[in-house]
């Protein structure tokens, strides 16, 4: 891990904790070598400084070219392994980049619904996960977050930031036997739907540990 990103992803691991009492698990299950796609729900804009804090693993991100341009923060997010990506098209220069990472045995995290869900709900994957999976051929792991979203009840304690790790897997054993191996959509789909129905146990998981601890 390059010692720039090891001390970012220190500093934020230490703010989050300070400011949200956050509860990670299951981060003993990334793998510590090859391709890899972290792949997360996406809630707030602090949920990927947040998820790479939580993965002891340096990663990749994607984020849209708008960003890039914005002082400071342009710059900070350049330091840190960020990808620009145009958003309204199909940029094949920032997809053939996040590949080349993958196939250089990388790690790259993943927002498979595409875009931040504004009511917090999950959504439907778009085929985008399932491409660079693919074309990447890598190990894909699904990560829950909750409590992003709400740093107003950080200091409170009324909300806790939990960031969940499942179960890695290559990405062939997200689709089913009788799925068409084929690259194009409909592969790419199957596999974006079946790393969203992962997330979603994860987020089962959480809701019966929130309820249990209330009781």
């Amino acid at each position: 891990m390059a010692i720039h990103y090891s001390l970012a992803r220190s500093a934020v691991s230490v703010v989050v904790g300070a400011l949200t009492g956050w509860e990670v698990r299951g981060r003993e299950r990334v793998p510590k070598t090859g391709a890899l796609i972290i792949a997360s729900n996406h809630i707030s804009y602090a949920d990927p400084p947040m998820v790479g804090a939580a993965t002891r693993r340096e990663l990749h991100f994607l984020a849209k070219q708008e960003l890039f341009k914005v002082p400071v923060l342009g710059a900070v997010i350049a330091s840190v392994n960020t990808i620009p990506i145009r958003r309204g098209m199909a940029d094949l220069t920032g997809m053939s980049r996040a590949i080349e990472v993958l196939k250089r045995g990388q790690g790259l995290l993943v927002f498979p619904e595409g875009t931040r869900s504004r009511d917090g709900e999950l959504h439907a994957a778009r085929p985008g996960i399932g491409m660079l999976a693919v074309a990447g051929d890598a190990v894909i792991l699904p990560v829950y977050i909750s409590g992003s979203d709400r740093p107003g009840r950080w200091l409170t304690r009324r909300t806790r930031v939990r960031v969940w790790f499942g179960v890695p897997r290559p990405w062939k054993d997200y689709v089913s036997p009788e799925v068409d191996l084929t690259p194009g959509r409909p592969l790419y789909q199957a596999v974006g739907d079946a790393v969203m129905r992962e997330i979603a146990v994860l987020r089962t998981g959480q809701l019966t540990s929130a309820s249990r601890g209330a009781a």
